[in-house]
């Protein structure tokens, strides 16, 4: 598992985490990283996001820090699909398997 730090022109926008070709961002709103299929296909083919690989004590930082943190109007749609998301993905679980260790 590899982890990102993904910016749009410059600004922090997503905690991320690339395993066996899908792509989780983290939702501060929720709390946990969500399967992010729009940003699995930016991530492969269009780019309109950067990608900084960063490791899991700067993801703990970026996650303390609240990027990943949407809108509640703005984003409404999205925050319910990922808030009744069947199979969130933990943090420490996420963060924990990019260090190489087994949750």
């Amino acid at each position: 598992m590899k982890l990102y730090l993904v910016k749009e022109e410059g600004r922090r926008v997503w905690v991320a985490a690339l395993a066996h070709e899908m792509m989780y961002s983290y939702v501060a709103n929720t709390g946990k990283f969500h399967a992010n299929n729009a940003l699995r296909n930016d991530f492969y083919a269009e780019r309109w996001f950067t990608y900084e690989d960063i490791g899991p004590a700067e993801a703990r930082r970026l996650i303390q820090a609240g990027v990943g943190t949407l809108d509640e109007t703005d984003h409404a749609t999205a925050l319910q699909k990922w808030r009744s998301d069947p199979d969130p993905q933990d943090p420490s679980d996420v963060l924990s398997m990019a260090a190489g260790h087994n949750p």
